[in-house]
């Protein structure tokens, strides 16, 4: 509750890790320190996407055991898996889990974030109609792949709050992408100013000089003159829209605490529910098993992007001694030929 429960606004202003998720957002745009008023704006900006974020964690179920004696008995783990040999699998491929293994040679065990697509997939099974057993009924199987587990640490709280400071960098790389595109759009917009204005210039020394006293006058040029002279006038309203450049950091600091104050939009954790049997066939209407099915409720995260990607998320506890060795595509080679 201290670490991960939802508090008021104000209490979260207080929270002494503001300060350092402030600093870490501040190393991805050192500059931003120059901009007026800078820590307290951040600050005042990050404390409500913190709170919504400590809830989001929150919510994420305790960590499940990762091993094929917990596939037997845990629900979840074996709706996660297909099989217990693909927990082996999904432990070998993460390189972070072997690191950190590596790096602590004390450590029994290390909690870690698996990531994965969750898949729902119609097709036709076995289940009793009106008394009689037919194999053409119309069921929802549900599955999971692309398992991925690419964080992991020491203790449970400890790695809530990485995934924590994890999210919050998350906002301020989407607050910063829109100020990188702000930046764009100057440089391409005063380029263009220049490049309007020496032909503005052109088209106008047409009409003054040696040309426009004794020369033959092209009939457009009239009305390409006029057109410039538009674009040249838009041009300059769109510079004056985003303001000098002497409040420029001033200006991407506001845009990046606007997307802190976008948080519950940007990041988001849904929570699924769904009834299945030890086959993962989704109970409903007579089809599957009832009698021997559970209501699960599995995470699916919104990660931001282009384009965004919903992901099932879950938090794992490794043994040491049911890590297998790093995989080795090598070892696989006459199976894969």
């Amino acid at each position: 509750g201290r670490l991960f429960g939802a508090g008021d606004s104000g209490r979260a202003a207080h929270d002494p890790r503001l300060q350092q998720m402030a600093a870490r957002v501040l190393e991805m745009h050192p500059r931003l320190r120059l901009a007026p008023r800078c820590d307290a704006r951040l600050a005042a900006a990050m404390a409500p996407a913190l709170s919504h974020i400590q809830a989001l964690v929150a919510g994420v179920p305790r960590a499940h055991q990762a091993s094929s004696e917990a596939w037997s008995a845990d629900p979840y783990v074996r709706a996660y898996f297909a099989a217990p040999d693909d927990i082996v699998q999904v432990l070998a491929r993460s390189q972070a889990l072997h690191d950190y293994f590596g790096a602590s040679a004390g450590a029994g065990s290390a909690y870690a974030v698996m990531g994965m697509t969750m898949n729902e997939r119609n097709t036709l099974g076995v289940a009793q109609v009106d008394g009689q057993t037919r194999s053409d009924v119309p069921q929802t199987t549900l599955g999971f792949s692309d398992h991925l587990i690419r964080l992991c640490g020491a203790d449970e709280d400890g790695l809530r709050e990485e995934v924590t400071r994890r999210m919050m960098e998350q906002i301020a790389i989407e607050g910063l992408a829109k100020v990188a595109a702000d930046t764009t759009l100057r440089e391409d917009l005063e380029q263009e100013r220049a490049l309007l204005g020496t032909r503005l210039r052109l088209l106008e020394r047409q009409g003054a000089g040696l040309r426009g006293m004794v020369g033959s006058p092209t009939p457009d040029d009239p009305g390409e003159l006029a057109r410039v002279r538009a674009e040249a006038q838009e041009n300059e309203q769109r510079l004056q829209a985003l303001g000098p450049r002497s409040e420029a950091l001033s200006r991407q600091l506001d845009t990046l605490c606007g997307a802190f104050a976008n948080a519950p939009e940007l990041l988001q954790v849904s929570t699924v529910p769904r009834r299945i049997d030890r086959m993962n066939v989704v109970v409903r209407h007579g089809v599957g098993d009832e009698a021997g099915s559970q209501l699960l409720e599995f995470r699916v995260a919104r990660v931001p992007g282009n384009p965004p990607q919903q992901r099932a998320l879950a938090i794992l506890k490794v043994e040491r001694s049911d890590m297998p060795r790093a995989a080795n595509l090598l070892d696989n080679a006459d199976r894969l030929l």
